[in-house]
């Protein structure tokens, strides 16, 4: 058997919620159903989220750290991570607490010590990549997988750009210059790296990252395209995790300069996803419904009149996007938004950037029925060839077992 440990932040199961958790729950959970492979997991959970964990059921071993909400531990914990949270120049950019680095680390030389010995190490996100270093000194004959959901770098590097100045600004350049520097380090530690999205493996390519050790899968999306859109009503559709922060800026940049645009219209946004702040709340009206978390979004798809996504901040492959494309849904987006997506302006989607931009393509899909139902067609055929999931599980289990093939040609 070939053995294959995956090493994660954030424990998957079937019911987890955020786009990240799905795509690593997809292909982890592909990997232990192959005859060919035996799997373990070692991960994170909060209390709430340990009842959902479904690893048993499908046969994959397991060591999931529970992250007591006991008050006395969290403040253990934030005596721990006091450095790595606080310190302008600590190695992982804030992004990996000192404590999670501290329980993998013993939990991989316990196994160690123990006998255990996989061929093959799937880092998922790059908090766990940038410990690719350390993990390769334990399991110095391992082969190193990363799985990079985004190429972290260029977050920071827009958070740096967008914050306005003073010591926010600093503190943001600070940990731009590290994450590129340390990412990068990590990654070519790695034998493989999957980018989420093509535009991610663009970029590491102009960042010297070998093309041959560059293996990018498509992110696991919620497949609308069997949904017969009818966009039988005037709602504009937001959608996304609201306790994130890109989300929370770009629904509010769009209350605050696009929908003043839409007044001579009946138009409504709905703002759709778990974690709405109460500031988000606030702007609540007749024309601005914060719906929060609901349970299925399908009924809010197939009646929107659009999705909109204006995103201010964030980097890789947007998956929402990919969710309202797959509905039929005409998505409404930017250059941050349709990143890595590759699609076409006014076949796949509306390309949009300033309010005005927004209002106008609105009002031409409310008075224009031919052209929003040419683009909901052309979107779903769009995702069906070029996001296909299970194509793409395939090409990542071959390369995991090639993997596994090469740690054996070296042992020998």
């Amino acid at each position: 058997m070939k053995k294959a440990l995956f090493i994660s932040f954030d424990v998957p199961f079937d019911t987890v919620g955020h786009a990240g958790g799905k795509t690593h729950n997809y292909y982890l959970k592909k990997v232990s159903q192959d005859s060919e492979f035996e799997t373990f997991l070692i991960s994170f959970a909060i209390p709430g989220d340990m009842p959902k964990i479904d690893c048993d059921a499908y046969g994959i071993e397991n060591h999931i750290f529970c992250i007591s909400q006991d008050k006395r531990k969290r403040m253990l914990r934030g005596i721990i991570n006091l450095s790595s949270r606080y310190n302008p120049y600590n190695k992982y950019a804030g992004m990996l607490p000192e404590y999670y680095k501290r329980k993998i680390m013993g939990q991989l030389r316990k196994m160690k010590k123990e006998g255990y010995e996989p061929d093959v190490i799937v880092l998922e996100w790059t908090a766990i990549v940038l410990l690719a270093p350390d993990i390769k000194k334990i399991f110095h004959d391992a082969k190193l997988v990363a799985s990079e959901h985004d190429v972290s770098f260029l977050g920071y590097k827009r958070k740096y750009e967008y914050e306005k100045g003073g010591y926010g600004k600093w503190l943001a350049k600070v940990r731009y210059k590290t994450m590129l520097k340390n990412e990068l380090g990590a990654i070519d530690v790695c034998d493989y790296v999957c980018p989420h999205n093509h535009k991610d493996a663009n970029l590491l390519l102009k960042h010297n990252v070998p093309k041959e050790k560059i293996r990018p899968i498509v992110p696991y999306y919620m497949d609308f395209t069997d949904m017969h859109w009818n966009g039988g009503s005037k709602n504009i559709v937001f959608f996304g995790a609201m306790k994130r922060q890109e989300n929370h800026l770009s629904a509010v940049w769009f209350i605050e300069n696009v929908m003043p645009l839409l007044k001579d219209t009946d138009v409504v946004f709905q703002v759709i996803g778990g974690g709405p702040s109460e500031e988000l709340k606030s702007y609540e009206s007749d024309r601005v419904k914060i719906l929060g978390f609901v349970d299925d979004v399908s009924p809010y798809f197939k009646e929107a009149l659009c999705m909109a996504a204006p995103l201010v901040l964030g980097a890789g492959i947007k998956v929402k996007v990919l969710e309202g494309m797959s509905s039929g849904m005409p998505v409404l987006t930017n250059k941050l938004g349709i990143e890595g997506i590759y699609a076409e302006n006014g076949e796949h989607y509306m390309h949009c950037e300033t309010p005005e931009e927004y209002a106008q393509a609105i009002k031409e899909l409310i008075n224009n029925r031919e052209k929003a139902e040419k683009i909901s067609n052309n979107a779903k055929e769009f995702i069906r060839k070029k996001f296909d999931m299970e194509k793409s599980a395939v090409r990542y289990i071959d390369l995991l077992k090639d993997c596994c093939e090469r740690f054996g040609k070296d042992e020998k």
